[in-house]
């Protein structure tokens, strides 16, 4: 019979506390229960002052019976459900009625009504002082009693929340998300990171009234973030106008019924306003239970033409339609570099140069898990090989996904097929469909386009890594020239995380494979703690144990040896040019170790009868030279891998020489052996005086002056000549050009670059006497042919080195510029060349590369546009698209293709560890 507080009387009692006139007004209104003969108050505990309203109970006079409400047939509706048409009753009777409302027929409380009404009108005569007043203030309708009545007989809804609580704890719930995706963040720099977030957004997602939009991105891409945002708009817009709902936030995981009556729950009513739902993490269910909440979005949209619906999900949860799917663009690496600055509190946040750290900026995901890796490691001490493998373990540590003993052994076995491959594979011909979904919900994999892919490409390498040490993919396999850019990770993983015996037997695989994979690898794994140092303290025991018998090789020689002969065989050809040999061996080796110093003295030809001999007195022999090419001391290399990093120490001092000199054999007929030809012939008959010698120089000639000077060098190992201020050459590059001169057709050797065509009038500067056509016609064959040098360079000497040689990597090349002429030929500055060196499918490995300059009076071609172009390019593991600009490349120097094909030579060399810095060329 008793009915609960309606929401118009609720309301006024949980904002203000009554005044003392309304006090007043239920004193005289209800002193005790309405049946007559009761007596009972309907205050429990102080009947005088009224205290504790919600003890009692409104019912109304109309009885209820199992058909519902029984009207008062003499009433109208809205008579029959008036407040004067409402009796208050003592909590006794209102459940006897309640329990048997037919025996309260509406004749016998209205009854009641009558005389409850007849006892106010007694009772409003009698007067309240102001200390009673004050005394029911105090103790009766406060908002804590009132809410603890109200939840101890009205289920919770949201409906009870006023719209500012709601708000309110809409705002909360906001910040409360967003710092839980900051958990790894210091707390003191979790304010800057969300400032920094607000500052730096990007436009909001479009989901229009009445739609429904999934936004669809691997892990870590930061899906919810970009949710979080749209929700927020809508939070804007709730807190400026009262028509529209507050915002929900539903996961996908808690949606237990449909989506519509979680939409209902929450809100408390149906959602007839303007609403934003958004469903997180629609990955986190089974994809039939994603399929379905899908549908009752769309359903819910239409029956409710007001809701818009957001999603989030991973690629492969529930179908999808394509006006339906909303991408999350990767960042770019610019942006995350600026929230990893945020998150470290620098301004200038270090991280190592390589191409896969640069997309580990890629992904909100990834550059926080950076971040804490690099506080964790020191920034500038943390080295490429520790953050993959650490950020890796991490991820998948954070993730647990769970998976079938099939799932797992299917991961190595796609990491290995995407990296040989260079992509993403076919889905259906890896694994079968069942297989594929397994994969799929791990959330480590993505599913598109019948293409499998890992969500990070971090795990690639992490799994690759696996494929090595189980034996399904062969070192050498993975070490070859055109594979190991992609698997160079993995690679170095394994070798890391190997014992010192393994690694050894690793390292020796690589050089015999790939000297530029061996080479960067071992750089890779030298930890923060060893350095470059190539020698350590020894362990204890350890120089002692070497150098107990004075005629015994030290093993740590043997090893050092090994070493050599390794890199040597891997190098093939340009090894005897880097370290002596007899017969095509390396030469023999005496050695001493004392102190924990190693001295090793190459022997002349019949010194030593065993390649490797311990000499006692070594490091104190009088007149070395007598016996032994070199002599040199260094401490003994006993670390990991140290005696790998001494033995390539000695041989790329040796290959900068070379590279210094210019001197590393090509084929007779690339264009480095004619300037190199030239430069020479150029010196030996100019003598100092260039003016003597004019474009073309008689073979006679020049052959006469280099039998005198093979003369004059016959009794001596080595000799060499200077005239005048002329650059110095010696011995070998005589008999070098001895021989180059049996390639030459003709009488004549004539200068690789025509003559300069305008004399008159006199020009002020030198650059001058070229015109603007002969200018572009000089650069670009300088060009053309320091590309074609450069190629001859790699595949004469460094034929293992393959993709690992950056510039190589992208060939065939073609080159594209821009010859700018000063404006003012009254000014010293000479015209420049601005190119760039971009790939040319249209051409064979072995093609002229093509050459496109154009003048920058000329119109079509500026600058802008070849930048545009230049960005489009792909960056490849060890080379970034990029533009030169220098001097246009007349013959003002000598050697100008070779200087070229030398500078991009050594910075390939350089990047994987084959020359420890950058070479100069003073011409």
């Amino acid at each position: 019979m008793g009915a609960d507080v309606p929401p118009a009387s609720r309301t006024p009692l949980r904002h203000a506390p009554p005044t003392k006139s309304t006090i007043k007004e239920l004193y005289a209104t209800a002193l005790a229960c309405g049946i007559p003969g009761c007596g009972e108050p309907l205050y429990r505990e102080n009947p005088v002052t009224g205290q504790r309203l919600l003890n009692s109970r409104i019912a109304h006079i109309h009885a209820r019976s199992q058909g519902g409400p029984r009207w008062d047939p003499a009433m109208g509706e809205q008579d029959n459900r008036s407040f004067g048409n409402l009796i208050l009753l003592c909590e006794r009777h209102a459940s006897e009625i309640d329990a048997t409302p037919d025996d309260y027929p509406a004749d016998r409380l209205r009854a009641w009504k009558e005389q409850q009404i007849e006892t106010r009108s007694r009772a409003v005569g009698l007067a309240l002082s102001d200390a009673e007043v004050a005394q029911a203030a105090a103790v009766s309708f406060t908002m804590d009693d009132l809410t603890e009545r109200l939840s101890a007989i009205v289920p919770f809804t949201p409906r009870l929340r006023s719209r500012e609580e709601g708000l309110d704890l809409a705002l909360r719930s906001c910040r409360a998300r967003s710092r839980v995706r900051l958990r790894s963040t210091p707390a003191d720099r979790v304010r800057a990171v969300l400032v920094w977030m607000a500052e730096h957004a990007g436009p909001v997602a479009a989901v229009p009234e009445g739609s429904l939009r999934v936004l669809v991105a691997p892990m870590g891409a930061g899906k919810s973030e970009e949710a979080e945002r749209w929700w927020s708009q809508g939070l804007t817009q709730a807190w400026a106008d009262p028509e529209i709902d507050i915002p929900l936030w539903l996961e996908a995981r808690e949606i237990t019924s449909t989506l519509a009556q979680a939409v209902q729950d929450a809100l408390g009513n149906d959602p007839v306003r303007t609403c934003r739902v958004v469903v997180d993490n629609l990955d986190a269910v089974s994809p039939r239970e994603a399929d379905q909440l899908l549908c009752d979005a769309r359903q819910l949209v239409l029956v409710w033409p007001r809701v818009s619906v957001l999603v989030t999900t991973r690629p492969g949860a529930g179908r999808v339609e394509d006006n339906e799917r909303l991408p999350v663009p990767p960042w770019s690496s610019q942006r995350g570099l600026e929230l990893l600055r945020t998150v470290l509190g620098e301004d200038h946040a270090r991280i190592p140069e390589r191409h896969e750290t640069r997309q580990l900026l890629t992904s909100p995901l990834q550059v926080h898990a950076l971040a804490g890796r690099l506080r964790a490691g020191g920034d500038t001490q943390i080295s490429a090989r520790e953050l993959l493998s650490g950020l890796a373990a991490d991820i998948l540590q954070r993730e647990r996904p769970q998976a079938l003993t099939e799932v797992w052994q299917a991961l190595p076995r796609l990491a290995a097929r995407i990296l040989n491959q260079h992509g993403p594979v076919q889905a259906s011909s890896f694994a079968p469909q069942h297989l594929v979904w397994e994969l799929e919900k791990t959330g480590l994999v993505v599913h598109d386009g019948d293409l499998l892919r890992f969500a990070l490409p971090l795990f690639e390498q992490h799994f690759a890594a696996q494929s090595l040490r189980e034996g399904h993919t062969p070192l050498e396999s993975a070490a070859a020239p055109q594979s190991f850019p992609d698997w160079r990770y993995a690679i170095a993983f394994v070798v890391a995380a190997a014992p010192d015996e393994e690694a050894e037997a690793f390292m020796r695989t690589l050089t015999h494979t790939n000297p530029a994979a061996a080479s960067w690898v071992l750089d890779e794994i030298a930890t923060a703690h060893e350095g470059r140092h190539l020698s350590p303290a020894a362990p204890a025991g350890k120089a002692s144990a070497d150098s107990d018998d004075p005629q015994q090789v030290p093993a740590v020689a043997r090893r050092l040896r090994d070493a050599t002969l390794s890199w040597l065989a891997g190098l093939e050809s340009l090894g005897p040019l880097l370290a002596r040999h007899e017969q095509g061996r390396l030469i023999p080796w005496a050695v001493q170790l004392g102190h924990d110093w190693l001295t090793v003295a190459q022997a002349r030809p019949g010194v030593l009868d065993e390649d490797l001999v311990a000499w006692p007195d070594l490091a104190s022999l009088p007149n070395p030279l007598t016996r032994f090419h070199h002599r040199t001391s260094f401490p003994a290399p006993h670390g990991r891998l140290a005696c790998w990093e001494r033995a390539r120490s000695e041989l790329r001092q040796a290959l900068a020489d070379r590279m210094r000199q210019r001197t590393l054999p090509v084929a007779p007929t690339s264009p480095l052996a004619a300037e190199r030809a030239w430069f020479l012939a150029r010196q030996i008959m100019a003598k100092g005086q260039y003016s003597r010698v004019g474009q073309h120089i008689r073979l006679s000639d020049l052959q006469t002056e280099l039998d005198t000077l093979k003369e004059q060098s016959a009794t001596y190992v080595r000799a060499s000549w200077q005239w005048g201020a002329g650059r110095k050459i010696d011995s070998a590059d005589v008999h070098w050009l001895s021989t180059h001169l049996h390639h030459v057709q003709g009488d004549t050797l004539a200068s690789p670059r025509p003559p300069a065509d305008r004399t008159s009038p006199p020009p002020r500067f030198f650059w001058q006497t070229y015109s603007l056509a002969l200018t572009r016609s000089i650069t670009a064959d300088v060009l053309r042919d320091a590309l074609i040098g450069y190629r001859d360079l790699v595949e004469v000497n460094f034929p293992r080195f393959g993709a690992a040689l950056g510039l190589y990597s992208v060939f065939p090349i073609r080159v594209e510029g821009l010859v700018v002429v000063p404006p003012d030929e009254s000014q010293p500055q000479p015209a420049t060349v601005t190119y760039a060196l971009r790939p040319d499918a249209t051409s064979g490995p072995q093609d002229r590369p093509a050459v496109d300059l154009r003048l920058s009076d000329e119109s079509g071609f500026p600058e802008e546009s070849l930048w545009a172009k230049v960005r489009e390019d792909r960056s490849t593991a060890f080379r970034l698209p990029g533009m030169t600009q220098q001097e246009a490349l007349l013959p003002y120097h000598d050697r100008q293709a070779t200087n070229l094909a030398y500078r991009w030579l050594a910075r390939d060399l350089q990047a994987v560890g084959w020359l420890e810095r950058a070479v100069t060329f003073s011409d």
